[in-house]
C-alpha cells in the first residue's frame, strides 16, 4: 500500500499526494481554511460567498471561460464552505493533469472580483438564505461551536450579506486564498513527475500575509459539559428528535479508538445501539452514530427519532447501554470492528475523492496521522478489549455530554430536567 507522500513548501503550503496507480483519473482537493469558525457577526457568511465568486471568475478567468476549460478537461469542478474550511474539488484523466494544475493555481491569482460579480453572486447567496430552513441540526451545530465570538449560520444573514462592500471582500480573499493557508491533495493515478511539477507550479506563490490569518479557537465549553450545556425544543409531531454529543479529548482518546467506540456503539447495522435498540427493542427505526471533526476538535454523536411517548423509554436504554460500554466490551465486538476498518481501508484506496478528503481534514486537524492507512491497519491489530475500555471510560463521562431533545411537551413529560440529571448520573 502506497503511503501519503508530504510536501512541505517554503511559502508554507501543504501538498500531499496519495498514488492510486490502478484507478483511472486524478483528483485534486483544495483545502483552505475559512468558514464561520473564523467570522464575526458583521461579516458572517462571507466564506461562502468567497467560494461562490469563484465560480463567477477565477484569476483574469470569467465564468464562461471557466466553463469551457472544464469542459475541454471532461471535469467538474464543485466548491462547498464549512464550519472551518472551504474546499473546491476536481476530477480528470492524468492527460489533463498539466491544465487542472493551471487551474488550481487560478484560486491564488490576487484579481480582485468586479463589482458586477460581486452584485450578481450576492443575488444566488441572498435567494439560497431566504429558501434555507434552521433546523434541528443547524441549531445544534451553532450551540455546539460556539466561541467568544459567536456562532452564526453558514450563509450569513441578508443583512450581513448586503453590507458585504468590495474592501471586505478584497480583504478576506487576500487572507484565504494564500499558500500558507492551503492544502492541495493529489490522488488518483499520479506519478512521481506529477508531483514533482505540482511541487515546482505551487512553489513560487507568495503570501499576503506574514502569520497565517487563522487560529482556530476552542468552542466554549469543550469537554466541560454540564446540565446547562443540555437543550430541550419544542416541536409538536409524532416524533421527538434526540441528539447525544460527547466531546473527543485527543489527549485522552486516540483517533483511532473513537473511531473504534463509534464502530461499536451506532456506527453500523451490527453496531450495539443499533442491535438492542431498534432490532430487540424496536423503539426506533434508525439509529446511528458518527464522528464529527470541527478542524482540530471532534465529537462522538448518537442521534434517532422516537414516537413521543417512547421518548423516556429509549432514552434510558441508550444511557444503560452506554454505562454497560464503560464496564464491558465483547472481544467479538472488537473483531467487528477490524473487519468493518478493514472493508472501509479497501473501499478507501479505490476512491481518490475518499482518499483527498482523508488527508484534507487530517490536515485542518493538523493531525496527519490520521490519514495513514498503514499505522492505521497496524495499530488496529495490536487494540485489546482493555484499550478500548479505557477508551469508552474516557469518553462516556458527564464532563463530555452535551443532549438535545426536540418533542411535543404535550405528548411528553412537562419537565425533563430530572430525567437529564438522571442520565448524566448514569454516567458518573
Amino acid at each position: 500500500m502506497a503511503a501519503v507522500h508530504e510536501h512541505h513548501l517554503p511559502n508554507g503550503m501543504t501538498l500531499l499526494c496519495f498514488p492510486q496507480e490502478h484507478l483511472h483519473s486524478v483528483h485534486l482537493g483544495l483545502y483552505l481554511k475559512g468558514g464561520t469558525l473564523y467570522e464575526n457577526r458583521q461579516n458572517q457568511g462571507i466564506g461562502h460567498l468567497l467560494e461562490h465568486l469563484c465560480f463567477r471568475g477565477l484569476g483574469e478567468l470569467s465564468h464562461d471561460a471557466l466553463q469551457s476549460t472544464l469542459s475541454r478537461m471532461g471535469g467538474e469542478l464543485s466548491g462547498a464552505t464549512y464550519t472551518e474550511a472551504i474546499v473546491f474539488d476536481l476530477s480528470v484523466l492524468p492527460r489533463f493533469f498539466e491544465q487542472a494544475t493551471e487551474l488550481f493555481l487560478r484560486f491564488f491569482a490576487d484579481v480582485p472580483w468586479t463589482q458586477e460579480q460581486i452584485d450578481a453572486e450576492k443575488q444566488v447567496v441572498l435567494r439560497q438564505i431566504e429558501e434555507a430552513d434552521c433546523d434541528f441540526e443547524e441549531q445544534i451545530d451553532r450551540r455546539y461551536r460556539r466561541t467568544a465570538a459567536g456562532a452564526f449560520p453558514r450563509m450569513g444573514t441578508v443583512e450581513s450579506i448586503m453590507e458585504m462592500t468590495p474592501a471586505t471582500i478584497r480583504r478576506w480573499q487576500r487572507a484565504v486564498f494564500q499558500p500558507q493557508n492551503a492544502c492541495l491533495c493529489l490522488t488518483g493515478n499520479i506519478t512521481d513527475e506529477m508531483e514533482a511539477a505540482a511541487v515546482r507550479a505551487f512553489t513560487p506563490l507568495e503570501n499576503h500575509t506574514d502569520e497565517p490569518p487563522f487560529v482556530q479557537a476552542v468552542p466554549k465549553g469543550f469537554c466541560m459539559r454540564d446540565t446547562a450545556s443540555d437543550l430541550v425544543l419544542e416541536e409538536t409531531g409524532s416524533h421527538a428528535k434526540v441528539h447525544i454529543a460527547f466531546d473527543l479529548d485527543d489527549e485522552r482518546v486516540f483517533p483511532l479508538l473513537s473511531e473504534v467506540l463509534d464502530a461499536i456503539t451506532g456506527g453500523s447495522d451490527d453496531s450495539l445501539l443499533f442491535q438492542m435498540i431498534r432490532e430487540q427493542e424496536a423503539l426506533v427505526a434508525e439509529i446511528d452514530s458518527s464522528l464529527e471533526e470541527m478542524g482540530l476538535f471532534r465529537r462522538l454523536v448518537i442521534r434517532y427519532d422516537v414516537r413521543q411517548e417512547h421518548l423516556v423509554e429509549s432514552l434510558r436504554k441508550v444511557f444503560a447501554l452506554l454505562k454497560r460500554l464503560r464496564m464491558y466490551i465483547r472481544p467479538v465486538r472488537l473483531e467487528l470492528a477490524r473487519l468493518a476498518f478493514t472493508d472501509n481501508n479497501d473501499m478507501m484506496l479505490d476512491s481518490p475523492a475518499g482518499m483527498s478528503d482523508l488527508m484534507g481534514w487530517a490536515w485542518l486537524a493538523d493531525d496527519l496521522s490520521r490519514a495513514d492507512l498503514d499505522a492505521q491497519a497496524a495499530m488496529y491489530d495490536d487494540l485489546t478489549t482493555e484499550d478500548l475500555l479505557d477508551a469508552a471510560q474516557s469518553v462516556f463521562r458527564p464532563e463530555n455530554l452535551c443532549v438535545t431533545i426536540q418533542r411535543d411537551p404535550a405528548l411528553t413529560p412537562k419537565n425533563l430536567k430530572p430525567l437529564l440529571h438522571e442520565l448524566r448520573d448514569m454516567l458518573t
